[in-house]
């Protein structure tokens, strides 16, 4: 009996399947993941294996030589990771998908980065101004420019295109929609116990569908009176006062420890982000019964209210309420913004503006207009 040929280590397969079910390779010191197909990771595996392992010197002066196919499959793979690891949502991966599938085909799936001229990326932005609104254009620009941006830093690209000749859009923002006192005391009276909370903490601490579904019962100190939250979308924490109305809203629900407040009757989050297996390619799909169920209460309201309302208008009328303490800042705290930069580089602590502003709001919406 022959003995079996010993295998080397080139006959080796050349990657690691991570635990988040992806294949990675550890190349200088960093984790690189290529996909939970084996075929298919190790197809791009080995399409971008040379520019990983090459040094900053020799991949100077021929950086440029890489198709943009290329950049944005290894930019989406990079996305992708930070998906796995809870740095970035599935809804925003999903929208950097959609973006940057529509600027590789504008400009060319083949075409080097060298040959991206200024006048390609200006017939990219004429090509979404006539198809989408402003916000959208600016999205799609913003990814796009994030993209090379990365590109560059990494060392993958030393030079990008001229990206900062193409500016985005001014948009006019128009008056919105905010709660009065009197629609909001209906909504609470035919509200469920559960939606009743959800509706006080998203006045009281101008939280969103997203923090609602996401707080548990560790973020709230019932013996303090505060909620402590990061903002999933800035990583901003919050440290916030509750007032009197939430806390009981809350002490209604049925206590679990260290569980979420806000389930579904079946016990699932509220919030559920997925993808979709569409033959080759995957559909991002998101379930939001926040925005489901409070569209149902304000249908069985009756109240009167601009089509499109949902339950971010608790968020923007908390925003309106805190903003007359002219405290830019105090309100930033509270919606967890991330604007206003270099101001705030000068403030050092604007909780007690905070406090007062979150408690000047209770005696707002409480309040009976009496003429």
């Amino acid at each position: 009996m022959c003995a079996q040929k010993r295998k080397t280590r080139s006959d080796k397969f050349p990657l690691t399947l991570h635990k988040t079910g992806q294949y990675c390779k550890k190349i200088k010191g960093k984790i690189y993941y290529f996909g939970k197909d084996k075929k298919l990771a190790l197809e791009r595996y080995q399409e971008h294996a040379s520019l990983l392992y090459r040094n900053h010197h020799s991949i100077t002066g021929k950086n440029l030589e890489m198709t943009l196919k290329a950049l944005s499959q290894m930019y989406l793979q990079h996305q992708s990771a930070k998906v796995q690891t809870g740095e970035l949502t599935a809804r925003h991966y999903s929208d950097q998908v959609n973006c940057l599938h529509k600027f590789v085909n504008s400009i060319g799936q083949f075409v080097k980065i060298k040959d991206i001229t200024t006048l390609d990326l200006h017939h990219y932005k004429r090509q979404i101004m006539q198809q989408y609104s402003a916000e959208r254009v600016n999205l799609n620009i913003s990814v796009m420019k994030a993209m090379f941006h990365w590109a560059k830093k990494n060392d993958i690209l030393i030079e990008i295109p001229n990206i900062d000749a193409v500016s985005r859009n001014k948009v006019e923002h128009q008056q919105r929609f905010v709660f009065s006192s009197e629609q909001i005391q209906q909504l609470l009276q035919l509200a469920d116990n559960q939606m009743k909370a959800m509706i006080w903490l998203g006045l009281n601490c101008g939280f969103g569908c997203t923090d609602c579904a996401q707080l548990r019962w560790g973020h709230v100190d019932f013996t303090r009176g505060r909620v402590v939250l990061a903002r999933g979308k800035t990583g901003i924490m919050r440290d916030l006062p509750l007032w009197s109305e939430t806390v009981k809203a809350l002490e209604q629900l049925s206590y679990q420890e260290g569980e979420l407040i806000f389930k579904t009757k079946h016990g699932k989050p509220m919030i559920t982000e997925r993808y979709v297996d569409c033959g080759a390619t995957k559909k991002y799909s998101s379930t939001n019964m926040v925005t489901t169920r409070f569209s149902r209460l304000l249908k069985n309201s009756g109240l009167q209210v601009p089509k499109g309302t949902g339950f971010y208008a608790l968020r923007r009328t908390a925003a309106t309420m805190a903003a007359r303490s002219g405290d830019p800042f105090a309100v930033q705290r509270l919606l967890g913004h991330a604007n206003l930069k270099m101001a705030t580089r000068y403030v050092q602590d604007v909780s007690k503006q905070t406090d007062e502003v979150i408690n000047k709001s209770r005696d707002y919406l409480l309040s009976i207009d009496k003429h």
